[in-house]
C-alpha cells in the first residue's frame, strides 16, 4: 500500500489474502483488474471507504463485511459471504453486474446500481435492503430477487425477466419511482407483501415494443397479512393464450394492446384493484375485466372511473376472483332497454316510444321520430328495434313487441305455477293480464284477480284504456282428490331393544314418506321409539297425512359381572343364564354365578329384570390359585396368567419360612436361576421370561416341605 495525499487515500495494486480493519482511509485501485479476496476477514468500518476504480471486486472466499463505503466501478462477484456491516448502514455502490453465488446478509445496508445496463445474478438470491436504481440503462434480473426495506427505481426499468423481485417490506412506500417502472415476462413479477388496507401502487410498465408505463393499484380489504404479485404485460392478451375475441356477451371489446397478470400468493382478503390506463394513447374504457369460467372475458362489474395525475383509472372494489392470473381494460355493451306496450285498439291514439339510454334511433312498422301509430302499422304483431352507439363506440339494441288488435287479448294465469288444478281444500288465484281499465269476471267480480276453491269455468273480460274489450279464454278448473292413508303395524309396538315392529299403508296411493325412517316405499320397519306416520302424494301432487302410531321400545339393561375370588356373579339379577368364556359358550353354566377354572373374557346373556335380553360386558378375569389345594400356604397367586412373560407372585404363609421360587419349561429346564427368598412369611415378586419363546412354562414355589406347581401359559 502507498499511502499518499497524507495518508487520506490509499492505492490498491493488488491483493491476495486480504484483511482490512479500516479506520478513516479511502482505498483505491487505479488499475484495470480484479480485486480478488481468496480467504481473508475484510472489514471496512464506518466511516470508511474502499474504491475500487475501473476494477471488478470478486469475493472468491471469505468475508466482506461492510458497515462503511465499497465503490465498484466494474462487477461485485461474492461466492462466499458479504455482509451489510450488522446494524451500521453500509453502501455498495456498483456499476457492474451485482453476482451473488452464496450469502448475501444485507443487515440495514443500501446497495446502488449506478451504472448502465447492469445484471443482479449469480447462483443465490439476494434479499437486499435498500435498492437504488441509479445511473442509467437498464437493471435485468436473471434470478429471483428481495427487498426489505425500499426499492427506489427512480427514473429507471428495473426488467425482472420472467423472475420476481419480492418486496417483504409492507409499507405502501417501500416502492418508490420518478418515472421508473417494473418490467417483467411470462412467469416474472413484482411481488409486495401487505399488511393494510391502504392500496400499493405498482409502479408497472414495459420497454418491450410500444413504451407504455401503467401503474396497477391493489388496496386489500383488511389488515390482513396479503402478498400479492403483478406483471404489466405489454402485448396482445391472446398471444399468452387469454383470446380478447373470447368474451361474455354483454362486452363489446377487450383492450388488445396490454394486459395485467395478478397473482394472490399469500392471503384470502379481498382487494380493490385499480388499472391505469393514458387515455389519449389506450383509449377510453368502461370496464375492468377478468379471464374466468368458461373460460372467457368476464365483465368485474360495479367499476368506478377516475383518475390519477396524467392516467384514467377504473377500479373494482372487494374482487375475491385470482384463480386466473388475467385483468384487463374492455368496453361493455351499453345495457340498453325498450319500455313495453300494452296491446293496442288499432284506433287506439299514437304511442310515443320510450327506451334507454335516450338518443338512440328506433325502427319498425309504424314508427315515425319515436312515434308508434296504431293505424298506419294495422292489426298484427310488430317488432319494434331501438339502437344506441355509446361513446366508446359500442352498439346494442333491444326489442319488443306491439300487438295491434280491433280487440284486446286478455289472459288467465293461475298461482299454482301456471297449473289449473287444486288439491282439496285449497284455494287458487286467478289473475287476468294487467294493464286494462276495467275487468269483468264471469262471477261478477271486477278485480284484476279473484280467489277459487271449486271446480268451474272461469273467464275474464278486459277493456283497455282506448275502450277496446277482448274476452280471455275458458279457464278450466278442476279440484282433485287429497289421499287419507292409514298406517297400520303389524305387531306389538311395545317390544325390547332389538325388535322391530313393521308398519305398512295401502298400496298404490301415490309416493310415501314416512316420518322418524324417510321410507319411501309403503312399509317401513320401525326399531326405536317414536311417533310415526306416513305422507302419501298422490298422481295430482295432492298430499295427505295418516294417523300417528307411537312405538315404545324397551332398552336392554346394564348389567356387570362382580368378581369375588373365583366366584363371577351377574348384577342385576334375571333368568335364563348363559355364561360364555372367550366368545364360547360355557356347557352347564347356567345359573347366576359361576366359579371360574382358567382366566379369560367372560360375559353373560340372560333376561333382565325388565323382561327383555340383554348381556353383560366382558370381564378380563385373572384366575387365583385356591389356597385349599396346598397344606402350608395361607394364599398364592401368580397374574396375569396367561401373560406376554412378564408376570408377579404373591403369596403368604402362617409363619416365616425359606421360599424358593423355579421356573422351568415342558421338559423340566430351569429357564433362570432359582429364586430364594429367606426367614418369610410373605412375598412378591416380580418374574420376566419374555424373552422365551410362547408355549406353556411350570413355576415351582416350594416352602418348608410343602410345593406348588403352577402352569404359566406365554401367548
Amino acid at each position: 500500500m502507498n499511502h499518499s495525499k497524507a495518508n487520506s487515500m490509499v492505492q490498491l495494486k493488488r491483493i491476495g489474502f486480504l484483511s482490512l480493519l479500516v479506520g478513516g482511509f479511502s482505498f483505491t485501485s487505479n488499475a484495470q483488474f480484479i480485486v480478488h479476496n481468496n480467504g481473508a476477514q475484510v472489514t471496512v468500518s464506518q466511516g470508511c471507504i474502499v474504491n475500487i476504480l475501473t476494477g471488478d471486486l470478486n469475493n472468491a472466499v471469505g468475508t466482506i463485511d461492510n458497515a462503511g463505503r465499497i465503490t465498484v466501478d466494474g462487477d461485485l462477484t461474492n461466492s462466499d459471504e458479504v455482509t451489510g456491516g450488522g446494524t451500521n448502514t453500509g453502501i455498495f455502490t456498483v456499476a457492474g453486474d451485482w453476482t451473488n453465488n452464496a450469502t448475501f446478509t444485507a443487515d440495514q445496508s443500501l446497495v446502488n446500481l449506478n451504472g448502465g445496463n447492469q445484471s443482479i445474478t449469480g447462483s443465490a438470491l439476494s434479499s437486499f435492503y435498500n435498492l437504488n436504481l441509479v445511473g442509467t440503462g437498464i437493471k435485468s434480473m436473471t434470478i429471483n430477487s428481495e427487498v426489505g426495506g425500499v426499492l427506489s427505481l427512480n427514473n429507471l426499468e428495473l426488467r425482472t425477466n420472467a423472475n420476481t423481485m419480492h418486496v417483504l417490506n409492507t409499507a405502501t412506500t417501500a416502492v418508490t419511482e420518478a418515472g421508473g417502472f417494473v418490467s417483467s415476462t411470462g412467469a416474472g413479477r413484482l411481488a409486495w407483501d401487505m399488511n393494510s388496507s391502504s392500496s400499493y401502487l405498482f409502479p408497472l410498465g414495459s420497454s418491450q415494443g410500444t413504451l407504455r408505463i401503467r401503474p396497477l393499484a391493489i388496496a386489500p380489504a383488511s389488515g390482513s397479512a396479503n402478498t400479492f404479485a403483478a406483471r404489466f404485460a405489454n402485448v396482445n392478451a391472446t398471444t399468452e393464450g387469454f383470446d380478447v375475441a373470447q368474451m361474455a356477451s354483454d362486452l363489446c371489446f377487450v383492450n388488445d394492446d396490454f394486459y395485467y397478470q395478478i397473482d394472490h400468493t399469500v392471503g384470502s382478503d379481498a382487494a380493490s384493484i385499480t388499472q391505469y390506463y393514458n387515455a389519449a394513447q389506450d383509449g377510453n374504457w368502461s370496464s375492468g375485466v377478468h379471464w374466468q369460467n368458461v373460460p372467457q372475458w368476464e365483465d368485474m362489474t360495479n367499476e368506478v372511473a377516475g383518475t390519477s395525475g396524467s392516467y384514467s383509472t377504473l377500479t373494482t372494489s372487494n374482487w375475491t376472483d385470482f384463480n386466473q392470473p388475467a385483468f384487463a381494460l374492455a368496453n361493455a355493451l351499453p345495457d340498453v332497454s325498450i319500455a313495453a306496450v300494452a296491446p293496442l285498439c288499432e284506433s287506439a291514439d299514437p304511442v310515443t316510444l320510450s327506451a334507454s339510454p335516450a338518443n338512440g334511433d328506433f325502427f319498425g312498422t309504424g314508427v315515425s321520430n319515436g312515434v308508434f301509430t296504431p293505424a298506419f302499422a294495422g292489426e298484427g304483431t310488430h317488432t319494434i328495434t331501438y339502437t344506441f352507439t355509446d361513446g366508446f363506440g359500442c352498439t346494442n339494441t333491444a326489442s319488443i313487441a306491439i300487438e295491434v288488435s280491433n280487440a284486446p287479448v286478455v289472459t288467465i294465469t293461475s298461482s299454482n305455477n301456471g297449473a289449473l288444478e287444486l288439491c282439496a281444500g285449497e284455494t287458487m288465484d286467478l289473475t287476468a293480464t294487467a294493464g286494462f281499465a276495467n275487468y269483468v269476471w264471469n262471477t261478477s267480480a271486477q278485480t284484476q284477480s279473484i280467489t277459487v276453491s271449486t271446480g268451474g269455468q272461469y273467464s275474464v273480460t278486459a277493456t283497455d284504456g282506448n275502450g277496446c274489450e277482448g274476452t280471455s279464454a275458458v279457464a278450466f278448473v278442476t279440484v282433485q282428490p287429497v289421499p287419507s292413508p292409514i298406517a297400520t303395524a303389524n305387531g306389538p309396538v311395545e317390544f325390547c331393544e332389538g325388535e322391530s315392529v313393521m308398519l305398512s299403508t295401502a298400496a298404490n296411493q301415490g309416493t310415501y314418506v314416512w316420518s322418524g325412517t324417510n321410507s319411501t316405499t309403503p312399509t317401513t320397519v320401525v326399531e326405536e321409539s317414536g311417533d310415526y306416520f306416513v305422507t302419501v302424494t298422490n298422481q295430482f301432487g295432492c298430499s295427505g297425512v295418516s294417523n300417528t302410531i307411537s312405538v315404545e321400545v324397551t332398552p336392554m339393561d346394564e348389567a356387570i359381572i362382580i368378581e369375588n375370588g373365583n366366584l363371577l356373579t351377574v348384577d342385576p339379577p334375571g333368568g335364563n343364564y348363559q355364561w360364555f368364556l372367550n366368545g364360547d359358550p360355557i356347557p352347564g353354566a347356567t345359573g347366576i354365578s359361576y366359579n371360574a377354572i382358567q382366566s379369560g373374557n367372560y360375559h353373560v346373556e340372560y333376561i333382565g329384570p325388565n323382561g327383555c335380553p340383554t348381556e353383560t360386558y366382558v370381564y378380563e378375569f385373572t384366575f387365583h390359585v385356591g389356597v385349599d389345594e396346598h397344606s402350608i400356604f395361607e394364599s398364592l397367586d401368580v397374574y396375569p396368567n396367561p401373560g406376554k412373560g412378564e408376570f408377579i407372585i404373591t403369596g403368604s404363609l402362617p409363619s416365616r419360612e425359606d421360599v424358593t421360587i423355579e421356573v422351568t419349561n415342558m421338559l423340566g429346564q430351569s429357564l433362570i436361576p432359582v429364586i430364594r427368598l429367606g426367614d418369610t412369611d410373605k412375598f412378591t415378586r416380580t418374574m420376566d421370561i419374555s424373552g422365551f419363546a410362547n408355549g406353556v412354562y411350570f413355576i415351582r414355589i416350594q416352602a418348608a416341605d410343602s410345593a406348588v406347581t403352577v402352569r404359566y401359559v406365554k401367548s
